[in-house]
């Protein structure tokens, strides 16, 4: 019996090791074409990689148990009773609790430093694009430049973003899923979201370069998306400018 526990182990880590490996190896994430992706994926794929040896344990033992202790047929007795051990009780307890405090640690400090990224660099630069979602489809306002847009959300490179997001009937979910920001649309309530675009990009070039609703809205929620392009800044300031020109028409 100890050759075979030896065995699992060695086996475990093997398996873990190779699984850690994988995860590093292969990319988890879609393309990104924003700073506050990077934190998010980092992230991502260190929750993933704490998983491995919990999802390669739990593998091992069921497929060693289906085999070391198969029967077949019905059972005549009923199996001998099993005591519990208080040691690797305590023990299983302990660690269990410190990896939940631990992962509830990591998950606020990741979530303020996601919302705090770049906001010292931006104070009082931050462009601000007001996002109202309706059935079905997406309206931005850009404030200081004074136009509004059904079309496509158009931004510029570099320059941190805050995107002031409400909703005119029901509850939607303003999701882009190459800056991986998701917040939700809310009627009567404006929520907050930020992103800073690094990479020029359309949805020709990115599938995830697009505003996705991601909470149920009813029959036509799977449609209810919008391209996403990011321009270099004097590219933006032209589109900016072709804008106005159309809304003083």
């Amino acid at each position: 019996m100890k050759r075979e526990w030896l065995f699992l182990c060695v086996f475990w880590l093997l398996a873990t090791a190779a699984g850690v490996a994988f995860v590093y190896a292969v990319p988890l994430m879609p393309a990104s074409n924003a700073e506050e992706a990077a934190l998010v994926d980092t992230d991502m794929v260190f929750m993933t990689v704490m998983a491995v040896p919990v999802f390669t344990g739990v593998t091992i033992m069921l497929v060693y148990s289906m085999f070391r202790f198969r029967r077949a047929g019905p059972p005549d007795v009923d199996g001998p009773p099993i005591h519990g051990n208080r040691a690797v009780q305590y023990t299983w307890f302990g660690v269990s609790t410190a990896l939940t405090l631990f992962l509830a640690g990591f998950g606020s400090l990741g979530l303020l430093d996601l919302r705090g990224h770049g906001a010292l660099k931006a104070a009082g630069q931050e462009m601000v694009v007001q996002v109202s979602g309706s059935r079905w489809f997406w309206e931005y306002t850009y404030p200081a430049q004074n136009i509004t847009t059904k079309e496509a959300l158009v931004l510029p490179l570099g320059r941190r973003v805050k995107f002031e997001v409400t909703a005119k009937d029901v509850i939607h979910s303003f999701w882009v899923p190459a800056f991986r920001v998701k917040i939700d649309a809310v009627p009567g309530l404006t929520t907050f979201t930020y992103a800073t675009p690094n990479r020029v990009g359309t949805l020709n070039d990115n599938v995830s370069l697009r505003v996705q609703c991601a909470e149920l809205c009813g029959l036509a929620h799977g449609s209810m998306e919008t391209p996403v392009t990011v321009l270099e800044p004097a590219a933006f300031d032209a589109w900016v400018q072709e804008q106005q020109r159309k809304e003083a028409k």
